[in-house]
């Protein structure tokens, strides 16, 4: 499993036990990583917006706020080159950066396949 599956099967499988916590060595086991790459992961994710906290102690963990993370998305590749175009559009205004994020996260959860035919239509329309 690549990082990019890795975290995205992460965010699901907290937000599916969620307000349980997961313990790093738990999803380690169940990824087969290390814990410290499961540590790695979440602070990435956490960076990237994705509301997770760790709750302390022995049967603490990380949790996933449900309540404030979609379910999984499942776009074609030209609804994702209709998105990019819309947020391509923000540039100049005051949501430009915003519009850049949101752009990253949506190639960031799209299958490779539907990403590298999202990208070859976006290089023809943009």
């Amino acid at each position: 499993m690549n990082r990019t599956d890795r975290l995205y099967a992460l965010v699901e499988e907290l937000r599916a036990v969620s307000p349980r916590p997961r313990s790093a060595r738990w999803l380690a086991d169940r990824f087969e990583v290390s814990t410290r790459t499961v540590e790695r992961d979440i602070v990435a994710l956490q960076g990237s917006g994705v509301p997770i906290w760790a709750e302390p102690g022995r049967t603490g963990g990380y949790v996933v706020d449900r309540s404030h993370t979609l379910p999984p998305v499942n776009l074609t590749a030209t609804e994702a080159v209709a998105m990019a175009v819309a947020l391509h559009r923000l540039a100049g205004t005051p949501f430009a950066v915003a519009g850049g994020t949101a752009l990253r996260k949506l190639l960031a959860v799209l299958p490779a396949a539907d990403a590298a035919d999202a990208r070859l239509l976006a290089g023809r329309v943009l």
